[in-house]
């Protein structure tokens, strides 16, 4: 164990150096800083999205432990330790609103890190703004979230970029021959700003290249879902060359399963940003096999910074989401703990300045850095990922990244 512990220490040292410099030249005063800053991050630690609530916890506790271990965050030349708890917010985002709300107002938190899924994190960032509190999360990439945002900041790029990303592998392959023009598409979407912001990547895509992309049928479902049956087969009555869905990693599972029985077929099946987790591989089991997904990170993804972070959760003896999950939360706190430490204050005003004006280089997202817009979300590329038989994946997009050739079309069973 002492040896793991060890290897551990190794691998964050690494990474937090690079993340986070000193006191910059206009540092406060020593004697402005407190000893300890209050951080809060409320989580789905039970209900719906305990899953990858879970993977957020563990990255958000490591990257905690690993500052508090060496002694705190450099701010100003003062060592501050970090006193960090996460709440429970049941997967239900009023009760999200809530506790944010008392982070602030009667935890006196100074800094915030966010939450997961769309709805929670939308009443997250509401509070945040009405409050003045710094938040940084990479729970929530639907960009109606950061409309008339100023205090908050989102890792993930938007949705549009994913439903866009998707549609330029779809040209790649019909350039190839693998897929017709124009390919008919089917879109299924969760009935939130995420799903109607995937319909709409997808409707502009079409729009703009119509011998390309055509929508044959859309419709919206409820989340948390128990049968899919009825919207499946209007699917197939559709006669689709493509099933496109915008779909949390429950209402996933529940929709593929329900696909497989009733022997649906499309050339291409994706599920948005979902396809390889570890969870949904579990249940799934061949049942998802050739899945396409379009998502932030990937440990399969090259370069130093991936490995190191990889090899930290793994020596730390956590497990892969094998999905963004944790890498996601990984880079929400060192943004947040290293703006900190740049603007080498505890300030409000100035922590947020520092995040939107810095590029945060050293990121293990794809393009090794995290630069946020005039609205606080970020602008990263995505990777897509293919299931592959026994339970694995592959990179597949961009092709200068990708660790094997996709399966287009998807094989009949």
């Amino acid at each position: 164990m002492r040896i793991r512990s060890l290897a551990v220490a190794a691998l964050a040292a690494l990474l937090v150096t690079a993340a986070c410099g000193g006191g910059g030249p206009g540092a406060a005063p020593t004697s402005n800083v407190p000893d300890t800053i209050i951080v809060r991050a409320a989580l789905p630690l039970t209900g719906a999205d305990a899953t990858p609530g879970g993977f957020f916890k563990n990255a958000y506790e490591l990257y905690v432990k690993r500052v508090n271990d060496a002694g705190g965050l450099n701010v100003g030349g003062k060592k501050v330790k970090i006193d960090f708890k996460i709440e429970d917010n049941k997967s239900d985002a009023q009760t999200s609103g809530q506790l944010y709300e008392k982070f602030v107002t009667q935890d006196n938190a100074d800094f915030l890190l966010g939450g997961y899924n769309t709805t929670s994190v939308t009443q997250e960032v509401k509070v945040a703004n009405r409050l003045s509190a710094p938040y940084v999360g990479s729970g929530g990439a639907s960009s109606s979230i950061y409309v008339d945002n100023k205090w908050a900041f989102g890792t993930l790029a938007s949705i549009q970029k994913l439903s866009g990303t998707q549609l330029a592998f779809i040209k790649d392959q019909q350039d190839a021959g693998k897929l017709p023009k124009p390919l008919k598409i089917a879109v299924a979407y969760e009935n939130s700003s995420h799903g109607n912001e995937f319909l709409q990547g997808i409707n502009d895509g079409a729009k703009a290249s119509p011998d390309r992309y055509t929508v044959v049928f859309s419709s919206a479902f409820d989340l948390s879902g128990k049968d899919y049956t009825s919207l499946l087969n209007r699917v197939k009555d559709a006669a689709a060359d493509a099933f496109m869905v915008d779909a949390r990693v429950g209402d996933m599972i529940t929709m593929q399963t329900q696909y497989a029985q009733l022997g649906l077929y499309h050339k291409y099946l994706t599920y948005g940003p979902r396809g390889p987790e570890q969870q949904a591989r579990d249940q799934l089991k061949a049942q998802g096999d050739y899945i396409i997904a379009a998502t932030w990170f990937d440990g399969l993804m090259p370069g130093d910074n991936v490995k190191k972070f990889t090899d930290l959760w793994t020596a730390a003896g956590l497990k892969s989401s094998a999905s963004w999950f944790e890498a996601g939360a990984w880079e929400a706190a060192r943004i947040l703990f290293s703006a900190i430490e740049k603007a080498g204050t505890v300030d409000k005003q100035k922590v947020h300045d520092t995040i939107m004006s810095t590029t945060w280089d050293n990121s293990i997202f794809p393009g090794g850095a995290i630069k946020f817009g005039t609205t606080g979300q970020a602008d990263n590329d995505y990777v897509m990922t293919q299931n592959t038989p026994n339970g694995a994946h592959i990179l597949i997009w961009p092709k200068t990244l990708a660790t094997g050739a996709a399966t287009i079309p998807i094989p009949k069973k």
